[in-house]
């Protein structure tokens, strides 16, 4: 006959063994997660560098992070997200660089935004060369608040050189073709660069002087 034996246990060690279940491990301090954050970025610049970002998924990052695919998905949601942290460190690079020639000439700020590029071209073909990136990704990065503040430096600039007040709408389109011009010329001085191209501080004054006296 089997004798069934009561176990009572106290609440004070049920309450114990409940809370130990709960504390798992200890959390990451917001110090650490950013450090893992950024080490993820950089094993995933260096993977869309090598193989393209079209070749590159989520579970091909965890491993060679050294973490699991879940782990992963707890600091970024998908490849994408990365890509934009990555474009968040070029824009914030570039953007110092401008701010550095506030109150400077139009001129100087044109210059200075082609030649970043020119000297980081990894930047650039990361920023406006990266195959598979749909229409609509690069929309949602654009339309962060903080793109209005990196060109900033621009926008006073264009203001100050002008001669006469214009219009905020107007401002904006001379922002916009300006950079269509500068960002061509980036543009060629990295993807054909065997070309005897014009340098690209006389360039970008042509275009500073078109963008004016239209």
């Amino acid at each position: 006959m089997v004798r069934l034996v009561k176990f009572e246990m106290s609440d004070k060690k049920t309450d114990q063994i409940l809370t130990k279940k709960r504390r798992g491990r200890p959390a990451l301090s917001q110090e650490k997660k950013q450090a893992m954050r950024q080490e993820i970025a950089s094993i995933t610049l260096e993977l869309f560098q090598a193989e393209g970002y079209r070749n590159v998924s989520m579970r091909k990052i965890a491993t060679k992070a050294g973490c699991s695919a879940m782990t992963l998905y707890k600091y970024y949601d998908s490849k994408l997200a990365i890509l934009h942290t990555l474009w968040d460190v070029v824009f914030d690079q570039l953007q110092e660089t401008l701010e550095s020639l506030a109150e400077s000439s139009l001129n100087n700020v044109a210059a200075s935004y082609v030649n970043y590029w020119i000297q980081y071209p990894e930047n650039y073909r990361l920023v406006f060369m990266t195959e598979g990136v749909e229409q609509h990704d690069v929309d949602v990065f654009l339309d962060a608040p903080s793109m209005n503040d990196r060109y900033a430096v621009f926008v006073e600039a264009i203001a100050s050189a002008s001669e006469r007040s214009m219009s905020q709408v107007e401002v904006s389109e001379k922002l916009g073709s300006l950079l269509c011009f500068l960002n061509g010329i980036a543009h060629n001085h990295i993807t054909i660069s065997g070309y005897p191209w014009p340098a690209p501080e006389a360039l970008s004054a042509l275009a500073v002087k078109a963008i004016l006296d239209s």
